[in-house]
């Protein structure tokens, strides 16, 4: 891990901050009509939006959500359809419809810049969803191409938006696909792989954690703002 990485880190989580705002519950309507539910940290400008791992729920993104929060960002997360308290039946191959509303919802009142960060079947829901819908850039953490009927392969050629993979050496096969999909996309992209086997969020409780998220929070104010 280079040096200058390591400074960033330490200047990015040492920095004194407000407390993070309370977060508020929201909801939005899907394309199809399914209601998603979910909550919004802070009130700035630019947008973050998130989306969770499969097997788990937006729980796993308040840390970051209110560290954003705390930065000026307005972050959101939420509950793919059929998860927690958002309607509808868990279907994986419609779940990008859940992130495209979060969109929705974040632009409703004008154009503002999203960002979209996804874990795992997250990441997967997010670059599906830059794909469709313009963004401002995407951070995927350990995440495959395609997973039960979700499938961005057909995408990646033509997916222009600023990209952010992650993911950790050990974790097959989601460092392979990291380096497939970084290979495959246009510019501008990073690749970042870490030597761990830690999956998804888990990379945030290793040793690289401060290192990684100080990657995310570089990668947002550069390109959101």
């Amino acid at each position: 891990m280079g040096l200058a990485v390591l400074l960033l880190a330490a200047a990015l989580l040492t920095a004194p901050l407000p407390p993070a705002r309370a977060h508020t519950a929201i909801s939005f309507r899907t394309g199809d009509g399914v209601t998603i539910r979910g909550y919004q940290f802070g009130n700035g400008r630019a947008v973050v939006v998130f989306s969770h791992m499969y097997g788990t729920d937006q729980r796993i993104w308040f840390p970051l959500a209110e560290e954003l929060a705390r930065r000026g960002y307005t972050a959101i997360t939420y509950d793919y359809r059929g998860i927690g308290q958002s309607g509808g039946k868990f279907v994986i191959a419609a779940t990008h419809r859940d992130a495209l509303a979060a969109i929705a919802h974040a632009t409703r009142s004008g154009r503002r810049p999203v960002i979209l960060i996804g874990a795992s079947m997250g990441g997967t829901v997010s670059l599906k969803a830059a794909a469709l819908r313009p963004v401002q850039g995407v951070i995927v953490i350990a995440s495959g191409m395609r997973f039960q009927g979700l499938d961005v392969r057909p995408h990646l050629p033509t997916l222009r938006t600023p990209k952010l993979f992650i993911a950790g050496t050990g974790d097959q096969p989601f460092a392979a696909s990291a380096r497939t999909m970084h290979a495959l996309t246009p510019p501008p992209k990073m690749l970042r792989l870490y030597p761990t086997a830690a999956h998804g969020t888990y990379l945030f409780d290793t040793r690289h954690g401060p290192a990684i998220q100080a990657e995310i929070l570089a990668f947002v104010r550069k390109y959101a703002e």
